[in-house]
């Protein structure tokens, strides 16, 4: 895709690539001597036929068949299909992620922030922005939104701190944001957007969980409408994409296209996967053309279930009373946060109770919450079930199981001490030590609670005693660990 390339007509009833692939399969399937090996042979391998379907092999098309056109040098029906992706959202340019939201977050902070310079982010991130810090060798300056004392949790960052934050670094090139976060919870983007217009910086919007947004009125507006210069977004999350296929919206000229492009190019695969662009391609216009009625029975969905649940002794679904404290601003109604622990269990053991009795599972489970992503898939019969397992889960538990005396509700230790940049970190050499003997010693690695994916300790940064207390006490409540070498933590990396 070429920054000046207009298709003559943006028609969002076409699917153009997506169209190509179909033409290509049904009407001139080719007698390949090309990559892939399999030569689009569905019996090669019958239990992947078996599991996925022939589609996955016929269907597997690339740049070496002349009809399909070239993620990285599109010239034909991805042109359009990227084009109709941004007018859709309102954007000025859109790139086709096949690494999900991931290399979306890599690629613009890449393009944003060179190496040694600052960039504001809040501590409240998901770990591909913090793999974005390595690459791009930026210092991060972090903005640590307050907890949520109900939820545990921050949901937002204040427009006020990040002032101040943009105060005491006046040298910052650009400010990253995640928006809405997990629990479904949104910050004052457009206060934000303003705010770095104002200092003339770009502002970066991880909307990951957002793509659904821009398509219903009574949904919070997407930070594509808002003014942020570049945001990344899953339509695989809560749309019907594909798993990592994802979208990078570019709006205005604070971050260069030309050099967006490049980074997008350089850090995803070099044969990208079809089934990921095509299924990006056509979720993109069932929701141009029906996303409006299929997001209507979303949100009543999400709504019933939210009123059913609240009526359910020992659990609680947060949503609007939230909203205008701890600077959130909005909250998506389609995210269930469902405090469970008035049953006496975490919501890891709720979560565990649900899948083992009732094969249902949960978006993510916290140590108070779990969390429920009601999508365009959902149907009244699908919400029943959920309402009537919860039930089941809180009746019995509560009936028959005493609240735990031992579960101490730890409050996340205040922000490390940063020494080392992350990528100075990274490259420094390091050894492993018992995580009781890390106190005061410089992190050689990513300590992250996956989900939310939100690192505890960055390498770079001092181990305090707090944070070993509170790493023990995640341990304990079996919340799963991603990032160290070793993933039970009895070890630790530290700097030589």
């Amino acid at each position: 895709m070429t920054q000046d390339s207009q298709p003559t007509e943006l028609d969002q009833t076409r699917a153009p690539f997506f169209d190509s692939l179909v033409a290509t399969r049904d009407q001139r399937q080719p007698l390949s001597f090309h990559m892939p090996g399999h030569k689009f042979d569905a019996g090669l391998l019958p239990e992947l036929s078996d599991f996925f379907g022939a589609g996955v092999f016929t269907g597997d098309l690339n740049e070496a068949v002349p009809t399909i056109d070239y993620l990285h040098a599109a010239t034909g029906p991805l042109v359009e299909a990227q084009q109709l992706a941004a007018a859709a959202v309102g954007a000025d340019h859109t790139f086709f992620l096949i690494n999900g939201s991931t290399v979306g977050n890599q690629a613009m902070l890449s393009a944003a922030v060179r190496d040694g310079q600052k960039v504001i982010i809040t501590r409240a991130a998901h770990r591909s922005v913090y793999a974005g810090l390595i690459l791009s060798g930026a210092t991060p300056v972090y903005i640590m939104p307050r907890v949520h004392p109900l939820v545990h949790f921050p949901l937002a960052v204040e427009v006020g701190a990040m002032h101040n934050r943009l105060e005491e670094h006046p040298d910052a090139v650009a400010i990253h944001v995640t928006n809405p976060n997990y629990y479904g919870y949104l910050s004052d983007i457009e206060g934000l957007v303003k705010l770095a217009h104002a200092h003339d910086i770009p502002l970066l919007v991880d909307e990951a969980h957002g793509a659904h947004l821009r398509f219903h009125p009574d949904l919070p507006a997407s930070a594509v409408g808002l003014g942020a210069d570049a945001v990344v977004q899953s339509p695989h999350k809560t749309l019907g994409a594909i798993t990592q296929a994802a979208w990078l919206h570019l709006s205005g000229t604070r971050l260069s296209f030309t050099m967006l492009q490049y980074l997008v190019a350089i850090l995803q695969s070099s044969s990208p996967n079809v089934i990921f662009t095509g299924s990006l391609d056509v979720a993109r216009r069932q929701m141009a053309l029906q996303g409006k009625e299929l997001l209507d029975r979303t949100i009543e969905l999400a709504q019933r279930a939210r009123a059913a649940i609240r009526q359910i002794r020992g659990l609680w679904c947060y949503g609007e009373d939230l909203v205008g404290d701890y600077g959130i601003a909005e909250f998506d109604p389609t995210k269930l946060v469902i405090r469970v622990t008035d049953t006496g269990m975490s919501g890891k053991e709720f979560a565990a109770e649900l899948w083992s009795r009732f094969n249902l599972t949960v978006e993510f489970a916290d140590p108070w919450q779990l969390i429920c992503s009601i999508t365009i898939a959902d149907t009244p019969d699908r919400i029943d079930r959920l309402i009537a397992a919860l039930r089941a889960v809180a009746q019995e538990r509560r009936t028959t199981i005493t609240p735990r005396a031992d579960r101490v509700d730890l409050t996340p230790p205040a922000l490390p001490q940063l020494i080392l940049s992350p990528r100075q970190a990274v490259f420094r050499s390091s050894r492993a030590v018992p995580l009781h003997a890390a106190r005061d010693q410089v992190c050689a690695e990513q300590v992250i609670p996956y989900p939310p994916g939100i690192p505890l300790l960055m390498p770079g940064e001092v181990i305090s005693a707090e944070m070993i207390a509170y790493v023990q006490y995640l341990l304990r409540q079996r919340i799963k660990i991603v990032g160290p070498e070793d993933m039970q933590l009895k070890t630790v990396r530290i700097i030589e």
